[in-house]
């Protein structure tokens, strides 16, 4: 029983490449947090202070955020997350960006920030890790944003959405007015609505009241490249 959790815990980004021994040895000065959660359950609020590493072990989630002046919000399916915004335990701003909400029954594992630094970054192979994990944010982020120019509607329509999304793949609900969208991507409120309609017709996306559904982001991009 003790063995299967060790080699679950050895799939988790912050612990790949320890042994089971390493592994073991870290863990006799840790303890972990096992929580469950209920559909509905919120699981940390934008805006929370990031004193924790959160793992989701089981479960589906959504992600979501609200514009600070309420202009718009920007919601997630994200099935396949394994951890909450681990870039934002150190820096400048340590505060959680969006609101996580369990869609399904799930577990996570929570591991406070003091034990990580007063144990686990001891370990070189584990401050590798996290190390690791903040670089590809950031180089994701910055691949994302510079790889998709914005010469039409379209591509600035494409990028809004991009340079608000935790991942490219899953579905994307964006509670927005035509207005406010084509104001904040500098377009008129014409020109982001035959946009929008030519892209539901070619089944991209979905259009609402009030609502632009995404189903796959990550295609939506390679075809308007």
């Amino acid at each position: 029983m003790e063995q299967t959790m060790f080699e679950r815990l050895l799939q988790l980004p912050l612990f790949q490449g320890l042994t089971i021994r390493e592994i073991s040895d870290v863990m006799a000065h840790v303890r972990l947090n096992f929580v469950n959660y209920l559909p509905g359950d919120e699981l940390i609020a934008q805006g929370d202070a990031c004193r924790k590493l959160i793992y989701i072990l089981s479960g589906e989630i959504t992600a979501e955020y609200r514009d600070p002046q309420g202009r718009f919000s920007f919601t997630e399916y994200l099935p396949n997350l394994k951890v909450i915004e681990p870039y934002n335990l150190f820096g400048m701003h340590q505060r959680v960006s969006r609101t996580y909400t369990f869609a399904t029954k799930g577990v996570t594992l929570d591991i406070d920030k003091p034990v990580i630094l007063r144990h686990l970054l001891t370990n070189d192979i584990i401050k590798i890790n996290l190390l690791n994990i903040v670089c590809n944010r950031y180089q994701q982020t910055l691949l994302l944003l510079c790889a998709h120019p914005d010469h039409s509607v379209t591509d600035k329509i494409v990028k809004f959405m991009l340079s608000y999304s935790t991942l490219p793949k899953g579905r994307k609900n964006i509670s927005i007015k035509m207005t406010t969208l084509a104001e904040t991507i500098h377009e008129t409120r014409l020109n982001v609505s035959i946009a929008l309609n030519q892209l539901q017709a070619q089944g991209l996306v979905q259009l609402q009241r009030g609502v632009i559904q995404v189903e796959d982001l990550h295609e939506l991009t390679r075809l308007c490249k």
